[in-house]
C-alpha cells in the first residue's frame, strides 16, 4: 500500500521569504534540521493517507480541482501548538479553501485509509473550521525551552499579513511529486511538468491577466 498526501506549496516571493524565516530560525537556534531535509515551505491540506487504488486517487484529485475556482486565503501572523511544540506562519483559510478540502474528504473516504482527524471533519462544513489550523511550519519536535525561545523570538519580529492566491494543489506519493492541478492553466501536470518554470511562469501571466 503507497503512502500519499495533498498539500499546497508556496512558490515566488513567499516561498523565498518563507524559506528564509525557516533557515533563520534554524542556525540561530542550532536546530540544525533545516539543512538536513531541504524544508518545502507548504500548508497540508488532507494528512498522509493510503491507498490500494490510486488510479482512482488521481481522477478523482483531477475532477474535485477542476469543479473549484480559484482558492485566496490570508497569511496573518504566527502561531503555535503546544502540545507538540510546534511553531509556525498562521494560515486564515477562506470559505473556499475550507470546501475544498471538504470536497476531497467526502470522496476519499471511501476507498483511502484517511487520518481520524480528517475523517471526522466531512461531519459538517463549520465542524471542519473549528478542526482544521492550516499552517506553515517554520520549526517542529522541539525541546520546551527552544520552543519558548523561538516563539518569543517570532513575537518580535514583522508579523506576515499577505493575501494570497493558490494556484497550484500538489499530490504526493512517497515524498514525491505524484501529480499537480494548475487552477489558472485548468489541468493536470506531471511531476516533470509541475517542476518547469515555464510552465510556472505561464501560470503567474495569468493570474496577472485574471487580477486585471
Amino acid at each position: 500500500m503507497t503512502h500519499h498526501l495533498i498539500e499546497f506549496r508556496f512558490q515566488g516571493k513567499a516561498k523565498r521569504d518563507f524559506k528564509k524565516l525557516i533557515y533563520e530560525v534554524d542556525k540561530k537556534f542550532r536546530l540544525g534540521s533545516a539543512r538536513v531535509k531541504r524544508p518545502v515551505p507548504h500548508i497540508t491540506i488532507i494528512a498522509p493517507f493510503s491507498t490500494n487504488n490510486q488510479g482512482r486517487l488521481i481522477s478523482d484529485f483531477k475532477e474535485i480541482c477542476k469543479k473549484h475556482p480559484l482558492i485566496r486565503f490570508n497569511i496573518s501572523g504566527f502561531g503555535s501548538f503546544e502540545r507538540t511544540k510546534v511553531v509556525y506562519v498562521n494560515i486564515n483559510p477562506s470559505l473556499e479553501m475550507i470546501r475544498f478540502r471538504k470536497d476531497l474528504i467526502n470522496r476519499l473516504k471511501a476507498y483511502c485509509v484517511l487520518k481520524s482527524t480528517d475523517i471526522n471533519s466531512f461531519l459538517g462544513l463549520f465542524k471542519i473550521a473549528r478542526e482544521y489550523s492550516p499552517h506553515a511550519t517554520i520549526a517542529t519536535k522541539l525541546d520546551k525551552n527552544k520552543f519558548e525561545k523561538i516563539k518569543s523570538y517570532l513575537n518580535r519580529k514583522r508579523k506576515p499579513n499577505i493575501r494570497y492566491t493558490l494556484t497550484r494543489v500538489t499530490l504526493i506519493k512517497n515524498k514525491r511529486i505524484l501529480y499537480e492541478y494548475d487552477f489558472l492553466l485548468k489541468r493536470l501536470l506531471n511531476r516533470r511538468e509541475a517542476k518547469s518554470k515555464g510552465l510556472y511562469s505561464k501560470t503567474i501571466e495569468r493570474l496577472k491577466n485574471d487580477n486585471r
